[in-house]
């Protein structure tokens, strides 16, 4: 706040006044204002005065409407990352889990983030989890956001930050149940057609996809394998990490234990041609688009390209397991070698093996034969 005093070219003097307030509670609002031309100081003290009332009681009002949605997830990101914030909360974060709603609410909610919280409309919501929809995203994904907003957005209820508000944006808002749509994957034709195209056109992926086809390996754990894990005495390859491409270093693998898988005679002869080739310690090439998580656009181009179906990368895995349940080896087996952790996901193999329907339709008998002109029922 402040009173100048100037003259003009002809001597004669003047006042202005400037007032800038900013909240103490929330620095994010802030009011100023001018006023030029006063003829007296006595005059520019009043103006002073009814400006700073002026400016403070916008601010107040502004103060009840509570923080801004950038401010709140800003806010939960940097409590949540703290250990501290752990303690009360009860629950420790993952810097990446962190890092990934961040970005997500800044991606989903961007009109939201310049606007007071309290202000957001449960129609605005509804807006938001339709245009996942409408994007391409999965149900999953959209009930992720929903989710994340919702856990947020309570956070900051109870923190105080959002005020006359009881429930988030996108609380009691329905998502409607996925369908259970049958994953695309390939035929044993379709894979012998897929690595034959690979090796005539000498792809340079096509390592990676024979490895993951013959092995069953998620994509980090590929990536990571290291010679010193194969084991050719005893035909097995020790998988015990992966490579997490968000923070560019190796962990434990997905189930959080290692395990082995049993190479095959047709693996074996494979690994033999690629280590007589290779001169670094990973099996695998160092791809920078592999690197880059582009490996599924590679694949599904490539597919488009010999008009095989666009598969995902991930389903490489399912065509291993699924051959193996189909050609009759022991579910739990595949469960140990592939590494699951529960029965759920066996379940969705199994079921794209048909293992569990196969023949059990044989005893019905229910379409009528005709011999010697003589109608005979099963009854």
């Amino acid at each position: 706040m402040a009173i100048t005093e100037s003259a003009d070219p002809f001597g004669e003097i003047f006042y202005s006044v400037y007032v800038n307030l900013r909240s103490k509670s929330m620095p994010h609002i802030r009011h100023q204002k001018r006023i030029t031309g006063l003829k007296s100081k006595a005059e520019a003290m009043r103006k002073e005065k009814n400006l700073i009332k002026e400016l403070s009681l916008k601010i107040a009002h502004q103060e009840g409407h509570g923080f801004t949605w950038r401010m709140i997830v800003n806010q939960w990101a940097t409590q949540a990352a703290s250990s501290s914030h752990a303690l009360l909360s009860g629950k420790k974060y993952n810097p990446i889990t962190i890092k990934d709603y961040f970005s997500m609410l800044h991606r989903w909610t961007v009109d939201w983030l310049d606007r007071p919280a309290s202000e957001i409309t449960r129609g605005e919501g509804k807006e938001v989890l339709e245009r996942i929809i409408e994007e391409g995203r999965s149900k999953a994904f959209q009930k992720r956001v929903k989710n994340t907003i919702n856990m947020i957005y309570n956070w900051a209820i109870e923190e105080k930050m959002i005020k006359g508000v009881h429930n988030s944006p996108v609380f009691g808002i329905k998502i409607s149940i996925k369908q259970d749509k049958r994953p695309e994957i390939l035929k044993i034709d379709e894979i012998k057609n897929l690595l034959y195209q690979a090796k005539a056109q000498d792809h340079e992926w096509y390592s990676v996809w024979a490895m993951a086809l013959l092995t069953g390996m998620r994509n980090g754990e590929l990536y990571s394998l290291k010679w010193s894990d194969i084991d050719f005495d005893n035909k097995t390859i020790k998988v015990e990490r992966s490579f997490n491409f968000k923070t560019d270093e190796f962990k434990d693998t997905k189930a959080g234990y290692w395990r082995t898988v049993p190479i095959s005679s047709e693996l074996k002869s494979f690994l033999l041609e690629i280590r007589s080739q290779s001169k670094s310690e990973f099996v695998l090439p160092r791809f920078e688009l592999w690197k880059d998580g582009k490996q599924a656009q590679i694949l599904k181009h490539f597919c488009k390209s010999i008009s095989l179906p666009e598969i995902k990368f991930h389903t490489l895995r399912a065509c291993f397991a699924t051959q193996l349940i189909g050609s009759g080896v022991e579910p739990v087996k595949v469960m140990k070698i592939c590494g699951w952790k529960d029965l759920k996901t066996l379940a969705i193999y199994l079921r794209l093996a048909g293992v569990d329907e196969k023949g059990v339709t044989e005893g019905l008998n229910f379409i009528p034969s005709f011999e010697d002109n003589i109608l005979s029922l099963n009854v």
